[in-house]
């Protein structure tokens, strides 16, 4: 009985470790799957990023848009403002501000509204000239 147990022993040890080296090398792949697949989505995410920073920056760099903006945007809003508040609420008034008359009124009216309507486009509209304009 001994001779069989003694016998049957090595093979059956030898057959489990062989068992167990298997699965420890399935698992271990199993693994470099994963990590191979994860460091190609994060690389293909930090370069997603950095084209979207691109995008950010070609949009919001010119700065003679910011000069145009602010010089014909600052005046027609300021007197529109002031017309408001001179003919709305009753402390103010006593300013007198005259409205422009026609047609720079509706050229005042447009510019202001322009802040409302164009100002929200304008990124978007940036980062579609940058898209049209990359090399391929």
């Amino acid at each position: 009985m001994w001779g069989l147990l003694l016998g049957f022993l090595p093979g059956f040890a030898t057959s489990v470790l062989n068992y167990l080296d298997k699965r420890a090398d399935r698992e271990l792949r199993g693994f470099e799957i994963g990590s191979t697949i994860d460091r190609e989505g994060r690389r293909d995410y930090l370069a997603a990023l950095v084209e979207n920073n691109r995008t950010k920056v070609a949009a919001s760099g010119w700065w003679g848009a910011k000069v145009i903006i602010l010089l014909s945007g600052l005046p027609a809003s300021c007197h529109m403002a002031a017309v408001f508040l001179d003919t709305l609420i009753p402390p103010y008034g006593s300013w007198g501000i005259p409205a422009l008359p026609p047609p720079y009124d509706g050229y005042e009216r447009d510019i202001v509204l322009s802040f409302f309507i164009i100002m929200p486009a304008m990124p978007v509209m940036g980062a579609l000239a940058t898209w049209l304009g990359r090399k391929r």
